[in-house]
């Protein structure tokens, strides 16, 4: 809207947040119609496909949560579901304010808060506050911090969002406390789970087996659960392909669904984010950014070796590969996995970097197809691992975002093991084959003496190491 400019020197005045208030919160005019008219409903209702993965599902006050999530995965969507479900269960819609912050300063920040309560002066009860982009203000979380220690704002439910990971890390200090008693405040948004994937492409009939955690995948109710999907392999199996090519952005599984492919804009889209958001602090030209891009998915199932990384694509140093790491994993564009060291992160150790979805991997190529593509053999390691992460997630709130949860296994051999970790009952290798698994097996069996490998299609639970295709791994981790 044209009133987020208006203010002066960088500010927004007390009578524009007034109208930009007015002018976001529809359903205090129309508690039924609002829906019609707000942007993000109306294209959710369009979708092909019903996706509701509600992060928020169970938020109350005086709860704080921050929601962290990639640009374009639907975090400002959620924040409009929440609102819908309160409106309908009786919340006076007085009481429900959201606000997005791209353009606040500090002081925008701290004024939308009064003048937010002075349009909702008649409600009565806490206040529910959805606050989209607050990592856009610089400095936001001693505004927050400030707000809960000294109004009322202490009493109401507050939802923050943002894309920026760095931002919520280093607001942990101002917010210890204040998060109205909720242990598990943190919440993450992601691309699609790959059992969503299937649902959304209109894959149907699969046994819904109830989740698995990863410490539960090689028990006998998991076996069980695996001969159950055998039959139903070769489904699976073109749909986790599919999967490993289009990942599962929301839009991009439109697309999917209605042109068989991610079309060229959405595709410009997640290179704007990440030149944009991720590395805005570089001065990296295009070309050396997309260089470095497809330097990171050739060596995604290796451990990264930022020298060389660092020589290849004209950056100056190591230290710089590195910094450019971390800003595609404060903007969850990346996750990593560290080395083991007796359960917990070796940090001095290379670590492995991956993609949080596979249409990242693509940009470079997508832009000029002479840079590197990631194949299915690496992209299946990846959502595998993915699939784990996120679902220790579940259990454990912050591993994430920590890289706590899994790790890889270095043995004195000089043999790597993909993924393993407290948190895991066994260790898992993704080798994406059609044949030959068993020397593959070999590396878990000595180091662990069982495990799982992560196949293609092959199906074997006879021994200490199990073969299950990677698509069955990833619906029985994921499936609700």
């Amino acid at each position: 809207m044209v009133f987020w400019k208006l203010g002066y020197n960088g500010g927004v005045s007390d009578a524009q947040l007034r109208e930009l208030l007015l002018e976001r919160n529809h359903w205090w005019r129309d508690a039924e119609g609002w829906r019609r008219q707000d942007p993000y409903l109306r294209e959710a209702a369009t979708s092909p496909f019903d996706y509701r993965p509600e992060p928020l599902a169970d938020i109350d006050p005086p709860g704080l949560y921050v929601l962290t999530g990639p640009r374009r995965v639907g975090k400002s969507l959620e924040l409009r579901r929440v609102i819908d479900r309160l409106v309908a269960a009786g919340v006076s819609t007085r009481n429900v304010i959201y606000c997005s912050c791209d353009t606040f300063s500090k002081q925008d920040l701290r004024r939308v808060f009064v003048v937010g309560r002075n349009l909702t002066r008649m409600a009565e009860g806490p206040r529910y506050w959805m606050v989209d982009e607050i990592t856009a203000v610089q400095d936001w979380s001693a505004v927050i911090k400030e707000l809960r220690d000294d109004t009322e704002l202490h009493d109401d439910c507050l939802v923050l969002s943002g894309s920026s990971a760095r931002e919520f890390r280093e607001a942990t200090k101002n917010l210890a406390g204040r998060r109205g008693g909720v242990v598990d405040s943190d919440r993450l948004l992601l691309p699609m789970t790959f059992p969503s994937f299937c649902r959304a492409i209109g894959v149907e009939g699969l046994p819904q087996v109830g989740r698995f955690a990863p410490g539960d995948l090689m028990t006998s109710n998991a076996r069980a659960v695996y001969d159950e999907l055998e039959v139903w392999s070769t489904d699976l199996i073109q749909a986790w392909e599919s999967y490993l090519l289009i990942g599962g952005f929301p839009r991009a599984v439109r697309d999917f669904v209605g042109h068989g492919d991610v079309q060229s804009d959405f595709v410009t889209d997640i290179w704007d984010v990440i030149r944009g958001e991720a590395i805005r602090t570089t001065s990296l030209s295009d070309a050396e950014m997309l260089a470095f891009l497809s330097r990171v998915g050739e060596t995604m199932t290796s451990r990264l070796n930022a020298s060389a990384v660092a020589r290849e694509v004209g950056l100056g140093n190591h230290h710089q590969v590195n910094d450019r790491i971390n800003d595609l994993f404060f903007a969850v564009l990346a996750w990593q996995v560290f080395q083991n060291k007796e359960g917990r992160p070796n940090t001095k150790a290379q670590r492995k970097v991956y993609f949080t979805d596979p249409l990242i991997g693509r940009v470079a190529h997508h832009l000029n197809n002479r840079y590197f593509r990631p194949d299915d053999t690496r992209v299946s390691e990846q959502q595998v691992g993915l699939a784990i992460a996120r679902a220790i997630e579940r259990q454990r709130r912050g591993s994430f975002l920590a890289s706590d949860g899994v790790l890889y296994e270095r043995t004195p051999t000089g043999n790597e093991i993909d993924f393993v970790g407290p948190d895991l009952g066994s260790p898992i290798e993704s080798k994406y084959v059609t044949s030959g698994w068993k020397r593959e097996a070999q590396t878990a069996q000595a180091a662990y003496g069982r495990g799982i490998l992560a196949t293609r299609s092959i199906y074997d639970t006879s021994d200490d190491v199990w073969a299950v295709p990677a698509a069955v791994l990833a619906w029985v981790i994921d499936s609700a």
